[in-house]
């Protein structure tokens, strides 16, 4: 079953007729022959009941659709469909449907946070997971050798660092960080081949997460230069340690998951320490960072400001590194086969990007047309 992608001048007319309160016009323009576009938990026009609604005052409240995870789905299962995926999500069924996480839509659509999680995320800094079994152990101490023998390398000092020896720290940082989250989703996807069974949703999640530590390092890399040196740092790190992630997750996932935690709490204390001293006059950071603007592409991946600072992009970056490091620890403490318990969140990043696009639309088109 796949998915419809509809043409932007479908979305501008849905944008129209609903500034104008027409659910059936909305509802039948998304019918397509056998087909329709269709939201499995709410109807896509479904407006939260208003004092002015039905009276012809346009209804500007975009966020009260319930846009969740469209699917394409036949006009046969629909209802059916529907009723099954509400029961999932206002929690009276455990498990989401294998029709619901079937549609593609949601997969590897990055959190778009707000200011309020992100300080939330920042607040955690000092969360760390304290090692229980023998593995967790033996993560935590080789995770403690790397990380003191990377300080070393590139120069890096908590008190007042400079600017040169956090710029090439990052670059092989976030491009050692994109490895872990890839090499789980191949694992997780050549069993699900040879076992002939699902994966149970994890696959996208690591998958996400890959594509999200790519990304870091594609923003990081349009503020600084990765001279020769760098390079080398970035081949070899990826040469030694991906052989070491990928017989560690052959033999026990659990403990590359918990290593990846430990990496996760690492880079969290690391981002929470250069923010807090671009925010602090007279160091380093804050005399060559604090001015800086943020790159486009990064106003684009996490929907910034037209004229938001690299500070705030680093902000967005450790609140996805704390998310990241909630994530393996809790693959890390699951049993085997079990269902994904991030799915959801997919889902509801896709509600809010769709939300977002509809609106940019909205905000285009001409008064009067």
């Amino acid at each position: 079953m796949s998915l419809t992608l509809v043409p932007k001048h479908r979305l501008a007319t849905v944008n129209r007729l609903l500034s104008k309160n027409s659910p059936g016009s909305v509802q039948r323009m998304f019918s397509f022959g056998e087909k329709n576009f269709a939201s499995p938990c709410a109807s896509l026009h479904q407006l939260r009941s208003r004092p002015d609604a039905g009276h012809g005052k346009p209804n500007n409240s975009l966020y009260d659709l319930k846009l969740h995870h469209f699917s394409t789905l036949s006009n046969e299962k629909g209802n059916a469909m529907d009723q099954n995926a509400c029961k999932s999500s206002n929690g009276s069924s455990k498990n989401l449907s294998e029709e619901v996480i079937a549609d593609h839509a949601w997969r590897q659509l990055n959190h778009i946070w707000t200011e309020e999680e992100i300080e939330k995320q920042m607040a955690t800094k000092d969360t760390k997971h304290e090692p229980v079994t023998q593995s967790d152990k033996i993560m935590k101490s080789i995770m403690q050798v790397m990380y003191h023998s990377f300080n070393a390398i590139t120069g890096y000092r908590q008190e007042n660092p400079t600017a040169k020896s956090i710029e090439w720290r990052l670059i092989v940082l976030e491009s050692f960080a994109g490895v872990p989250g890839f090499l789980a989703a191949a694992f997780r996807h050549f069993y699900s081949l040879r076992a002939l069974e699902r994966d149970h949703g994890s696959i996208y999640t690591f998958l996400e997460e890959a594509e999200n530590e790519r990304m870091h390092l594609l923003v990081c890399l349009k503020m600084f230069e990765a001279n020769p040196v760098t390079r080398a740092l970035v081949i070899a790190a990826q040469v030694s340690m991906t052989p070491f992630l990928m017989m560690t997750y052959a033999i026990s996932p659990p403990s590359m998951h918990r290593f990846v935690g430990y990496l996760e709490e690492t880079a969290v204390e690391t981002y929470s320490n250069i923010i807090h001293h671009c925010e602090t006059e007279g160091t380093h950071l804050h005399r060559e960072w604090s001015h800086l603007q943020a790159p486009d592409i990064a106003k684009s991946y996490w929907a910034l400001d037209e004229n938001a600072s690299w500070v705030t992009c680093l902000k967005h970056i450790l609140a996805d590194e704390a998310h990241h490091r909630d994530v393996n620890h809790t693959f890390a403490g699951l049993p085997e086969n079990a269902e994904n318990p991030f799915i959801k969140d997919h889902m509801e990043d896709f509600d809010r990007a769709v939300m977002r696009k509809s609106e940019g639309m909205r905000s285009s088109i001409p008064s009067g047309t």
